[in-house]
């Protein structure tokens, strides 16, 4: 028995349709064989073949074989279960995710199909990932908030990697008073604005996106591990994100340390 996936192509009068069909054959040498005896008759038995297409119906239908894949017996009953609504075609499914008190720290659980899960650890130094497989073995990585946010080139450092301004590693999410009295890499107050505009949250959008607490008293300490607040515009900014441009985390950086302005 062989398992096939096939792509057809068909026409029906002026509208143009990609068709995608499971099935089986008894151990057919080619599989564009195959596929092809499959959709000679897809639609009844076709009338004539012409250049690749069967026609069918006194022409008004047509079809052809746009591509065809042998599965494995696993592929072809879990493509099976999804093309009839019986299993979702995602892979990973998120289990939790919010606050642990008790650890007090951020935690992601992910199911991994069939094969395990991965648990995501938030901590002050960046992240832990933990996976474990169906025997619950674990492999452990941790990823560095440094390593996602390299000091940028515009930061000028000696050999030793210190600010040539100040002689400190001061590139960390601060500029010195040095690096602010030479107007280092000082933005423009279009792109102030423009990042003001795009990446403020409000203090209900931001806890209800992270799960936590619309409660001040109960969110802020942990809403200022990642992220800065704007008493004049009352929204919250992150301090480093993966999704900041060069010139965002610049931005960020100034309104950050001058944000008494804002």
């Amino acid at each position: 028995m062989k398992y096939l996936f096939i792509t057809l192509k068909v026409q029906d009068g002026e509208n143009t349709h990609t068709h995608r069909v499971l099935t089986t054959c008894y151990d057919h040498d080619n599989i564009l064989q195959a596929a092809d005896g499959y959709v000679s008759d897809y639609y009844d038995q076709a009338d004539e073949k012409r250049d690749g297409w069967y026609y069918f119906h006194d022409g008004t239908i047509a079809a052809k074989v746009e591509n065809v894949e042998l599965l494995t017996e696993y592929e072809y009953k879990l493509m099976s279960k999804i093309f009839s609504g019986e299993a979702r075609p995602g892979y990973f499914n998120i289990v939790q995710k919010g606050y642990e008190a008790g650890l007090q720290r951020e935690e992601l659980e992910v199911n991994c199909g069939e094969n395990g899960k991965m648990m995501i650890y938030k901590t002050p130094e960046g992240f832990i990932v933990d996976v474990y497989s169906q025997d619950d073995e674990v492999d452990t990585m941790t990823i560095w908030e440094d390593d996602l946010t390299p000091m940028p080139d515009e930061y000028e450092t000696d050999d030793d990697g210190n600010c040539k301004y100040c002689g400190e590693k001061c590139w960390e999410g601060e500029m010195c008073d040095e690096q602010q009295a030479g107007g280092f890499n000082n933005p423009t107050e279009d792109e102030i604005d423009a990042y003001l505009a795009y990446w403020g949250q409000s203090q209900g959008e931001i806890t209800s996106n992270l799960g936590y607490s619309e409660s001040h008293e109960e969110s802020d300490d942990l809403l200022m591990e990642d992220y800065f607040f704007l008493e004049g515009r009352k929204e919250w900014y992150p301090k480093l994100s993966r999704m900041y441009t060069e010139k965002d985390q610049q931005v960020a950086d100034y309104v950050r340390n001058n944000r008494d302005n804002y």
